[in-house]
Parts: C-alpha cells; sequence; structure tokens
C-alpha cells in the first residue's frame, strides 16, 4: 500500500462520486476504480459499497477513512519538517556551555537565534574545554568553544573569535594587593595560584606559559577542575588567579587588577564547529553569532 492508495481512497470517501474524485485527482475514473480496488484487495477488506449510480462507504470504510486522513496529515507534516529541518528551521542544536564568561555574547545571540527560529530546540551540553573538539569529532555537539591565539591546527574545523581580552589578576577585594592600580608578576611569587583545568590548551597551560616567557618563577599553583570552585576559592580569599576582564565578578567580591608585565596577556575565545556540518542550523546560528561579536 502507498500514499497514493490513501489519497485516492480520500477523494472517493469525501466526495462519494468516483467522477468527482477523479477530476480532483487529474486521473481517469478507470484508473481511479482500479486503484481503489487494489487498496481493498491488499487490505483483505471491502471500503466501499458502489453500483452504477451510487457510492457509499461500509462501515470498514467508515473507520479506514478516519484513518488514512490521519496518515496522510501525518505524512505531510513529516515532509514539511524534513523541508524545514534541510532549510534549517527545525531540529536540535547542541552547544557545549562555557558557563559565566559566555553572558557578554551568547545570551543576545540565543534570543535572536529563538526569535527566528521558535521550532529549534538548543541544548547545552556540560564538559570541560579541552573535550570539545572531540565531541565535535564524535557529533555529540554541533557548536563548541576553544581557547587561545590559535587553537585548533584542524582543516575539517571552522573558527569564530568571540572573545578578546586582557588577563588580569583577580583576588578578593580583601587582599592586600586588591589596593594597588596594577600588579606585577614579582607581587605574587609568594601567592597561591588558582588555574581551571590540567593539560595542554588548559588556563593553568596558558597561565603557566605566560609567566615562564615573562622570566619569572611559577608559584605554587592548584588546579581545579570547576570554575564555579576558582571563583569561590578566590572570593574567599584562598587564592588569586588571572581572569580576562571581560569577566565581571565585583558583585562576588572579586577585583581584578591589570598585570604590570613586558607583554600583555591576552584571552582569546573562539567557537568552533565542523566545516562539513551537515546541519544548517549550526549555519543560521554562526551568522547570529557574528552579529553579537
Amino acid at each position: 500500500m502507498e500514499l497514493r492508495h490513501l489519497r485516492y481512497f480520500v477523494a472517493v470517501g469525501d466526495l462519494l462520486n468516483f467522477r468527482k474524485a477523479a477530476e480532483s485527482l487529474s486521473i481517469s475514473r478507470p484508473a481511479l476504480s482500479k486503484q481503489i480496488k487494489d487498496l481493498e484487495s491488499e487490505i483483505g477488506v471491502r471500503l466501499l459499497e458502489r453500483d452504477t449510480v451510487s457510492v457509499s462507504l461500509t462501515k470498514a470504510g467508515e473507520i479506514f477513512l478516519e484513518d488514512a486522513r490521519d496518515l496522510l496529515a501525518r505524512s505531510q507534516k513529516a515532509i514539511d519538517r524534513a523541508t524545514q529541518a534541510q532549510a534549517g528551521r527545525v531540529g536540535k542544536l547542541r552547544i557545549a556551555s562555557v558557563g559565566v564568561i559566555a553572558t557578554d555574547f551568547l545570551p543576545a545571540t540565543l534570543q535572536d537565534f529563538h526569535k527566528r527560529f521558535p521550532d529549534a530546540d538548543v541544548s547545552f551540553v556540560e564538559m570541560q574545554p579541552q573535550e570539545e573538539l572531540d565531541a565535535l569529532d564524535r557529533g555529540t555537539i554541533d557548536v563548541g568553544f576553544a581557547y587561545g591565539s590559535d587553537p585548533v591546527q584542524q582543516a575539517d574545523k571552522e573558527l569564530l573569535r568571540v572573545i578578546r581580552s586582557q588577563f588580569g589578576i583577580a583576588l578578593s577585594r580583601h587582599h592586600p594587593l586588591a589596593s594597588q592600580e596594577g600588579i606585577s608578576l614579582a607581587d605574587i611569587k609568594h601567592e597561591t595560584l588558582l588555574c581551571f583545568g590540567n593539560g595542554p590548551r588548559t588556563h593553568r597551560d596558558e597561565v603557566q606559559r605566560f609567566i615562564s616567557e615573562q622570566g619569572y618563577p611559577i608559584p605554587k599553583i592548584r588546579s581545579l577542575d570547576g570554575f564555579d570552585g576558582l571563583v569561590t576559592l578566590v572570593a574567599a580569599n584562598q587564592g588569586i588567579s588571572m581572569f580576562p576582564h571581560v569577566l565581571d565578578l565585583t558583585s562576588q567580591g572579586i577585583v581584578n587588577r591589570p598585570i604590570l608585565a613586558n607583554s600583555p596577556f591576552e584571552f582569546q575565545m573562539w567557537a568552533v564547529w565542523n566545516r562539513d556540518s551537515p546541519s544548517q542550523l549550526v549555519r543560521h546560528f554562526i551568522e547570529l553569532l557574528k552579529k553579537s561579536v
């Protein structure tokens, strides 16, 4: 049984007239009559009572007509959704969560995205920054984020810089250094430096590289897995950190002072997605993101 059989039967069932139904379908009356007979033969149920002057539905035909209408409506809905998905208007968009650092650009983008594509399903996936490129390769996220001046050396990835900001020394407002206009690396040599992550291309890796390039010894470093925990410890004066100035945490009792160094310590964050992404929805999201950054 094919969808055309259902369309033919619904036309006859609605009009109860083979001639009018055939005209509405742009086929001949004999061809329509054969298609209905083929349908009845295939399902093994008599759907219509017909003679030379009239057509009526059997009891089984009445039930089948109702279900056939429903099936045709659902099939059309499936076609419409597939068409919209291909155009990037419906579907799922999975974004790696980057926490509070994204408040500078992401809320406005998502608000605009929802207005334009209200039927799209946007979800956030919690993961560590160093996991995101692998997640893109596996297809478990559609858009991730990477850090550094040249974060991705992969031809199959595309990048959009979303944040560019200088790092500062982040510390509790109660810390003795908080009153200084700027803080040198020599000033923090005896401090506990709190960093996020542990490994290549992490906050800790970038901080260590910067201090070494400036010719200073690495102070005591404590790595944390969660950014929220790092912020809490800095606010509680249990250590200091280096945060980009774009990250405003004054409401949590944290000040961010400029670093007095020979060269600036720059923070860059990039949106990353697969170059050959099959999702037009990703393309729509990136285009809106470009307008926010």
